[in-house]
């Protein structure tokens, strides 16, 4: 069975440790956030899907192919539309393609491939997007 806790968290976990290294604040899904007009912030997003069986036995594994959205939050005025692609950049090397973010003996969540986008800006910030396309495997015991 999979465990989107399990996964989720590991996501959050490690970046968590990337915003704080660089110094960002990181808006939590689901959690309180003020954003601040002139400060740099990450706002994460696990947006889990449907669990395929890869068997019709009740031991069969299971399949997901969830979605870990990052937004990355610019002041605008500091760089224009592009700023916050230097820091796009890095979070992609923070999951690499094929790096397992999970792997146990009973889930293994593999990152599939990581895509950016640049998004029309809001009132006070740019945004750039950073998806990391996972595969998640588990057994059924």
């Amino acid at each position: 069975m999979i465990d989107d806790f399990k996964t989720a968290k590991a996501l959050l976990d490690k970046l968590q440790t990337f915003a704080d290294a660089q110094g960002y604040r990181l808006a939590i899904q689901g959690a309180p956030f003020e954003p601040i007009t002139t400060e740099i912030y990450i706002k994460e997003s696990f947006l889990a899907n449907d669990i395929d069986p890869l068997g019709l036995s009740a031991g069969s594994s299971d399949r997901q192919d969830p979605i870990y959205q990052i937004d990355v939050f610019t002041p605008k005025g500091q760089g224009g539309k592009f700023s916050g692609l230097g820091i796009v950049n890095l979070l992609k090397t923070e999951f690499p393609r094929a790096s397992y973010v999970v792997d146990d003996s009973e889930q293994r969540a593999q990152v599939e491939n990581v895509t950016s986008a640049i998004m029309p800006a809001n009132d006070t910030h740019n945004r750039s997007i950073v998806e990391v396309n996972l595969t998640v495997l588990a057994t059924n015991t």
